[in-house]
């Protein structure tokens, strides 16, 4: 079949939920320094009996030893099986991952590993997958980690942007984001797993606070909509998880306080945590908000800050 000689995907970071939209709302981000905030894919055609995975990267130390237990090699042997199914020979490559993102920060990292890794195989191979399959077949693949079928990292990180995921659904749909907001995010530096983080969340919520809920994602939606930034902040709130990972982040209120203060138009637990966000509109308060957060909220060198933007672009070939 017609394939390429090599490619490398790069695929960034994103925010599930984004407060307001547990499970239906992510947002991929980019440093405004220029630095790749996600994990990168490079695949070489190769003479091998069966697939050969290397890893690099800040954090390849916290992947599993056995490259078999790696969600890369899972990607790759399972793209295997569904293209071959379909009567399209796929041979064995060389595959190689850039870890750049750590596990359980609730910034997307084995959403980036995901799409990174079918992202790539899918353009090797000429794209045998349409977009429903491949973005279904990516929503499998993270829900493996997961626990469960979420799209909400999954959606940005492969389009870029934010985008609403219905829960449930391949459909993803893009919202306005404010050119004017930045996002400053910070990793204290500990792991968190998804699963973990939503066992502390309740099987039923109060109808009053489903209802409230619900009424802040509706404003929100269409505050940006109608391009009215001060509804759009004042609507990004979250009433289901916050009330009960918070105790699983420790600082968190003392940093929603703090940063408040400078100006935060809004402070939110990433995703799953352990990982917070700020959304500012004012560039010298999202850079107070960067050194308060890498004094105040680190509990190890691991962790970092990030001052960043939307990163509009998605998945993407890099050189």
């Amino acid at each position: 079949m017609d394939f390429m000689t090599d490619i490398k995907v790069f695929a960034p970071a994103t925010i599930g939920n984004v407060s307001v939209g547990f499970d239906a709302l992510g947002l991929a981000i980019a440093p405004l320094n220029g630095s790749l905030l996600g994990d990168v894919v490079s695949l070489r055609a190769a003479e091998l009996d069966d697939w050969l995975l290397q890893t690099t990267g800040d954090f390849a130390a916290e992947l599993p030893k056995d490259p078999e237990d790696n969600l890369v090699m899972a990607c790759c042997r399972r793209f295997q099986a569904v293209v071959s199914g379909q009567g399209v020979p796929i041979r064995p490559l060389e595959v190689s991952l850039d870890k750049r993102l750590p596990i359980g920060t609730g910034l997307g990292s084995s959403a980036s590993s995901v799409v990174a890794s079918l992202e790539a195989l899918n353009r090797f191979h000429r794209y045998p997958l349409g977009a429903h399959q491949l973005f279904a077949l990516m929503a499998e693949m993270e829900g493996s980690v997961s626990g469960g079928i979420h799209t909400d990292n999954i959606g940005p990180c492969l389009y870029g942007g934010l985008r609403l995921c219905p829960p449930e659904s391949t459909m993803v749909y893009a919202l306005p984001w404010p050119a004017v907001w930045q996002v400053v995010v910070c990793w204290p530096g500990t792991r968190l797993e998804t699963r973990a983080s939503r066992a502390v969340l309740p099987e039923n919520v109060p109808m009053g606070t489903a209802t409230r809920q619900g009424a802040a994602f509706a404003s929100f939606v269409h505050a940006l909509h109608s391009g009215n930034p001060g509804l759009a902040s004042a609507s990004l709130i979250d009433l289901l998880a916050e009330p009960h990972r918070r105790r699983l982040l420790p600082g968190f209120d003392e940093a929603r306080e703090s940063l408040g203060e400078m100006g935060a138009l809004a402070v939110g637990i990433a995703g799953s945590g352990p990982s917070l966000f700020a959304v500012f509109n004012d560039p010298e308060g999202a850079q107070a908000a960067a050194r308060w957060l890498n004094e105040h909220y680190h509990e190890n060198e691991k962790g970092f800050v990030q001052v960043c933007r939307a990163e509009q672009g998605g998945a993407r070939s890099i050189a």
